[in-house]
């Protein structure tokens, strides 16, 4: 027998709950005291206190008498045969020679008085060794001899064999180690952590533990460095110190557990979270019998209900996962990785497995990480998926997968990181052979490449890729590639649309193409793009507005994107107002899985930027804010230029001079590529020149609007109302007595407002060229300034020309046209929240002899027309569709125009709404 030489071990006095077993095997000591030999076998797992145990009774069999000899049983190391072949002619070896030798040692001891022969892990023996055991046994029944063996269940060794005819043949009492009872976990707890204990704390660790000794002692151990006492208040900081003391525990607690238990622990720690069947198949046992796992694991709180399933936290994970070697970890990923597949589970829970591999290399795997992309919130994959189409390219790929692994990447990256994504669809485009497949590459490549330097690049990149595919197509193409060939041909355009130096080179381009139908979805995308060219051109509005129309006139199911937002804003520019609120809606509307910040943050910034001008400047302040909070949520590092900008303009509007100076600043600062970006940059120089003046630099402002107007000029944009520094150029300059300077600057704008054609174009050109005349061609000009704009939804800054009209009239003596012109404006721009301006006017109008008008607080006045014929049809009970239908306006218009109204009529709905909205000229629709 392989023997571990005697340890001192602890005294009596500390095993716990252990009594009634105790007294068990001291019975059978006294018997064999008495000259009636025994043998106890003591049964249980690691760590229920089978050591404890016999330790103890060795204790007190000394103290009766007995010489112990104590001896633990070892795995016998394998001897090396000795040197020479054996002698085939010996005879064969007794096996009862030594039998029969240990047999009269034992004799020769027992004639010196009881003996007790105590052997802890016997499973360990080796079978000869017990064997003896068992041979003396049954030729001493009648001397002073106790044998106590102790065997670890769920775990066989050598001896557990002989161990199991002991006790078939009756020569052998078992005596099982159960749970230890809830007193004896209250004796455990009283001397670890002092008394008194509650019961209840008691019971919840003897819960924990299962009334395994062990796990107790080791909880206790964690519980006393916490500083908990075993009471109420104990119990309750018990349940917030456990999470953490569990992950130190589990190794020992899984040790002392059945196969399958530790097997679905494993499994689960590897998942993170599944369902029985599941665990069960990567455990390679039953559903049946992995849910019986899961019920231990549950009460030990390793595993924890939740709604896909069990759940098992990242600590406990690693703790469990921590005592496997490396490469059983990874077997197990790549198993569970393709389970979770096969099982049609979410892509992203594959991912997370497959992250842990070595290598990407299998087919399935690069569709798995295509789903988890196309999956993502906003299409913005994360690190888990990026980093395994890196891996990905590390493997043994053919030059087609790797194609297709750039190209995943490239979707990965292209929402955080356009320059990485330009880089992989480069890397796609130059090993792609196909006219086809170049081309659908090229097309992520443009779009991609928006707002970054590579947008000229791009934009030759696509004009070649569309001249070959053309000359591959032939003359006539079929569907499939006539939708193709429109979709770069949109991509082209988008591209350069907003890029200073690639708009002239698309320009070019277009002028030779025919206007698409509309009919798919590519054809619209074509007509959304076009319309920003034809309005950047500066054709007439009706032009620009009836493509915007066609490109918008259905909803597509994919997400809103550019091929709204762009249309959108042509609209704004043709006066449609609600239409291009309408659409700036369908961007923001939906929830961040189906919608980017990238989208949602630039259709805020519009919305801003058009309720502004409309003369909602609170509305248009709290837009502007609503996009930058969305930016810096979105962690996307997208400086949201235009964001800032409606920001900005919206605060010198309000009077916040020094606020908007610093946003306009930070955008300067955090965005290197605003001089290409053709919108922005001529806003941010628009609302830069604002914020000069408002300053008292009128020759700063002067400067930063020629600079605007050169910018737009060497990008070819004829419209004047894209960014009108024109008009306080004009204003500020005639101030500064430059009239021949203003009126050369309002000589060149007022072909493009003309061919433009809207009212507001039309108004803002008779107030610049007042600014300008003299006498009564002044007075005249800003009256029809007035009414021109008045035809418009510009109420700003018809308000501001209101104001000057008004000014004009108390200097040409007419003090009664002053005042009533004095008192609108001070009505008007009260409501539009330009505080400026009314007090301004409400100075002029003391001037004029005119009393303080005494401003109704009437929140009616603050609605757009539009909003008090929507409101009005609804306060009368007419449905949002029918509403629809009787102002040729849609749903969703209606319920946007209806949000506008509750929030400035502070209603909470229909019922609520005040009578008076109805205007003149409006009937009742049918219900």
């Amino acid at each position: 027998m392989a023997v571990i030489p005697e340890t001192r071990h602890e005294s009596s006095r500390t095993l716990a709950g252990r009594s009634a077993e105790l007294n068990s095997v001291l019975r059978r000591a006294g018997r064999a005291r008495a000259g009636a030999a025994q043998a106890v076998l003591v049964r249980g797992p690691a760590g229920i206190g089978r050591t404890s145990l016999l330790a103890a009774a060795a204790v007190h069999l000394r103290a009766d008498g007995f010489t112990v000899r104590t001896l633990t049983g070892s795995t016998p190391p394998a001897r090396p045969a000795a040197p020479g072949a054996a002698d085939p002619t010996a005879p064969p070896p007794d096996p009862y020679a030594g039998r029969r030798r240990f047999h009269a040692h034992l004799v020769r001891r027992l004639a010196a008085g009881p003996l007790a022969i105590v052997v802890d892990d016997a499973q360990w023996c080796d079978e000869a060794s017990l064997r003896c055991l068992d041979f003396a046994l049954r030729r001493v029944a009648a001397q002073p001899l106790l044998v106590l063996l102790a065997q670890r269940t769920e775990t066989d060794g050598p001896g557990t064999g002989v161990l199991a005819e002991l006790l078939a043949q009756d020569r052998c009492t078992l005596l099982e180690l159960g749970p230890v009872s809830e007193s004896g976990t209250g004796r455990m707890i009283d001397r670890a952590l002092g008394g008194p204990v509650d019961p209840l704390f008691a019971r919840r660790c003897a819960e924990i533990c299962g009334g395994n000794p062990q796990l107790l002692g080791r909880l206790l151990a964690g519980l006393r460095t916490a500083g908990i006492r075993p009471d109420r208040s104990g119990l309750r900081r018990l349940r917030t110190v456990y999470g953490g003391i569990l992950a130190s525990l589990i190794p020992d607690f899984l040790a002392v557990q059945p196969g399958p238990v530790r097997q679905v622990a494993t499994a689960l720690a590897v998942l993170g979270r599944a369902d029985p069947d599941l665990l069960g198949a990567l455990a390679g046992i039953p559903a049946r019998r992995a849910e019986t796992a899961l019920t231990v694991l549950r009460r030990f709180e390793a595993a924890t209900p939740g709604a896909r399933g069990a759940v098992m936290r990242d600590p406990l994970r690693r703790a469990v996962l921590a005592g496997l070697p490396a490469g059983a970890v990874r077997e197990l990923r790549a198993r569970a990785a393709r389970l979770l597949n096969d099982a049609g589970r979410p892509a992203a829970d594959v991912v997370a497995q497959l992250l842990h591999l070595d290598r990407i290399d299998e087919p399935w795997m690069l569709g798995v990480l295509r789903d988890a992309i196309a999956a993502s919130p906003g299409r913005a994959a994360g690190p888990d998926v990026v980093g395994c189409l890196r891996r990905a390219l590390t493997a043994r790929l053919t030059a087609a997968e790797r194609k297709d692994v750039h190209r995943e990447l490239a979707r990965a990256c292209a929402p955080t990181a356009p320059a990485a994504a330009l880089w992989h669809l480069h890397k796609a485009l130059a090993a792609a052979g196909d006219a086809r497949e170049k081309a659908t590459i090229a097309t992520d490549y443009g779009l991609s490449a928006v707002g970054t330097r590579q947008a000229t690049d791009a934009v030759r990149t696509l004009g070649r890729v569309l001249d070959d595919l053309d000359a591959g197509l032939g003359a006539d193409p079929g569907p499939a590639d006539r939708e193709l060939r429109t979709t770069i041909a949109s991509a082209l355009l988008v591209t350069a649309v907003n890029d200073t130096s690639a708009v002239s080179v698309a320009r070019e381009r277009s002028l030779t193409w025919s206007l698409p139908r509309g009919d798919s979805p590519a054809e619209r995308q074509l007509l959304a793009a076009m319309s920003v060219m034809t309005c950047l051109e500066g054709r007439p509005a009706g032009e620009a507005a009836a493509l915007a129309r066609k490109a918008l006139r259905v909803e597509e199911a994919a997400p809103a994107g550019w091929w709204v937002l762009g249309p959108s804003t042509v609209l704004s520019q043709a006066d449609a107002v609600d239409e291009a609120l309408a659409g700036l809606e369908r961007s923001c509307s939906g929830g961040s899985a189906r919608q980017a910040a990238r989208v949602r943050v630039p259709a805020l910034a519009g919305r801003s930027l058009i309720l502004h001008n409309a003369g909602d400047i609170t509305g248009a302040l709290r837009q502007a804010r609503a996009a930058l909070a969305l930016a810096e949520r979105s962690g996307q590092g997208d400086p949201a230029p235009l964001a800032h900008i409606a920001l900005g303009s919206a605060l010198l509007s309000a009077g916040r001079t020094a606020e908007a100076g610093l946003v306009l600043d930070r955008l300067v600062r955090t965005d290197a590529a605003l001089e290409r970006r053709l919108y922005e940059w001529h806003h941010y120089l628009y609302v830069r020149g604002r914020a000069l003046r408002e300053h008292g630099d009128l020759e700063g402002a002067v400067a930063v609007w020629r600079r605007c107007g050169r910018s737009l000029a060497e990008a070819g944009v004829a419209n004047p109302l894209l960014a009108p520094w024109w008009l306080p150029a004009t204003t500020t300059l005639a101030r500064l007595g430059r009239t021949a300077e203003a009126a050369e600057i309002i000589e060149q704008a007022r072909p493009g407002l003309q061919r433009w054609g809207t009212p507001r174009a039309l108004g803002l050109g008779m107030l610049a060229t007042a600014c300008v005349a003299d006498g009564r061609a002044r007075l005249r000009l800003l009256g029809d300034s007035v009414d021109a704009l008045a035809a418009s939804p510009a109420r700003l800054e018809l308000a501001k020309a209101e104001y000057q009209l008004g000014h004009e009239l108390l200097r040409h003596g007419d003090a009664d046209g002053a005042r009533r012109h004095l008192r609108r404006v001070i009505e008007r721009a009260t409501h539009c929240g330009y505080h400026q301006l009314a007090a301004i006017a409400r100075r002029l109008l003391v001037t004029a002899g005119g009393r303080m008008p005494q401003l109704a607080a009437n929140p009616l006045d603050s609605l757009t027309g539009s909003e008090r014929r929507v409101a009005a049809l609804a306060r009368d009970g007419v449905s949002n569709k029918k509403i629809a239908e009787a102002l040729f306006i849609t749903t969703r218009t209606v319920e946007m125009h209806l949000t506008n109204v509750y929030r400035k009529l502070d209603v909470r709905g229909r019922s609520e709404l005040p009578g008076g909205l109805r205007p003149s000229g409006l009937l009742a629709t049918g219900r």
